[in-house]
């Protein structure tokens, strides 16, 4: 469905056949304001990837499958440098096991090669990026032994599909990438989900270097909500994320669309990465700090309003300066609702205060000091 600026509808296609499950995973709009659909579509025999070529009016121009007796399913594609195409997803071999899957295709979208990544056991799908050299990252996640956890996972690979390196990420811990990785100036930026201690679902950020690797994960959930899964993430206009998914409640019955934005050290609120260890955030508690007089100069008060059931132990406030030091750290009562802060020894200027309960944090707000 293409939309006009004012979200007027311009036109709608439908593609595929009604009789059978077929879907559209991913789309790139092309130099000629046409667009390439990739997606699965179900055959007499089981699934194949399919890419749909159309015009600018979402007409059909062609369409290619691609596939074997087995099982395979497309969850991302592009459009490549060379002008030709590239589709991952995953591919089950015998009903035994799935790899991470690759297909790569001229301009015309037949096929160049295709390759599998991954383990001898069930991994989840890959998501692919093309990079300016014209070789890939490829995000997803792998097991280690047969009966192991789900752990993400990275692939860099050239040209061609073959492996530069990989990398395997908390070999602890069930995890998976599980959207297009983000190429940024010192690396790459991938969101999936996590289990946490109770193994609820987690949404999660993780940062890596150029040679893959990690220079920093954040995980996020709600307070109030169980499972949490992100399955976008992009690049916002002032160098941090915004991730897009779901969140359940504690029946798994119902679900709320769950939309998260973070800056370039996947803060909530500027200066978390200053805290040694911290990776968890809880995303829906923004109101439970409020500090007064602001802008203030040499006192302010701390209001603190947790809500009531939320466990809380080794609660500190911190205030972080707008240059990311953290400037001053003290204990607070966890049964604190009013909190004193001395200011007279700081500078004016911007600050964010933080609320943490050892290596969670849970909030923050702006904090103006004024000039004497």
């Amino acid at each position: 469905m293409r939309y006009a600026l004012n979200g007027d509808t311009m036109w709608s296609r439908g593609y595929g056949s009604i009789a059978a499950f077929d879907n559209v995973n991913c789309l790139d709009l092309l130099p000629d304001s046409g667009f390439a659909l990739f997606g699965t579509v179900y055959t007499n025999v089981g699934y194949d990837m399919r890419l749909i070529r159309t015009d600018a009016n979402g007409d059909t121009l062609w369409t290619r499958r691609y596939g074997g007796p087995e099982d395979q399913q497309c969850l991302s594609g592009q459009r490549t440098l060379d002008g030709g195409y590239v589709l991952s997803g995953f591919k089950y071999f015998n009903n035994d096991h799935v790899n991470m899957y690759v297909v790569k295709t001229d301009s015309a979208g037949h096929q160049q090669w295709h390759q599998w990544y991954g383990s001898a056991w069930i991994d989840n799908a890959g998501f692919i990026l093309q990079l300016p050299d014209s070789g890939y990252l490829l995000a997803g996640a792998r097991r280690e032994l047969e009966l192991d956890f789900l752990h993400p996972c990275l692939y860099r690979l050239d040209k061609t599909g073959a492996v530069i390196w990989n990398e395997t990420y908390d070999p602890d811990e069930w995890g998976v990438f599980f959207a297009i990785p983000i190429r940024t100036q010192d690396g790459y930026t991938m969101s999936g989900g996590r289990y946490d201690d109770n193994t609820n679902v987690i949404g999660m950020l993780m940062h890596v270097d150029a040679s893959g690797t990690k220079r920093w994960e954040r995980t996020y959930h709600t307070n109030t909500q169980v499972d949490h899964y992100f399955y976008d993430v992009k690049r916002t206009l002032d160098g941090g994320y915004i991730m897009a998914g779901t969140a359940f409640d504690s029946l798994l019955v119902s679900q709320d669309a769950w939309l998260v934005k973070v800056d370039s050290f996947g803060c909530l609120v500027p200066g978390c990465q200053v805290f040694d260890g911290l990776e968890e955030q809880v995303t829906d508690l923004g109101d439970v700090l409020e500090v007064y007089p602001n802008p203030a100069r040499d006192q302010a008060t701390v209001h603190i309003a947790l809500p009531q059931g939320l466990e809380r132990k080794n609660l500190r406030l911190a205030l972080v300066s707008a240059e990311g030091n953290l400037v001053h750290e003290e204990a607070v009562p966890a049964t604190a609702t009013m909190h004193s802060l001395e200011l007279s020894r700081y500078p004016a200027g911007l600050y964010f205060v933080h609320l943490r309960d050892g290596a969670r944090w849970l909030a923050g707000t702006k904090l103006v000091l004024s000039s004497p």
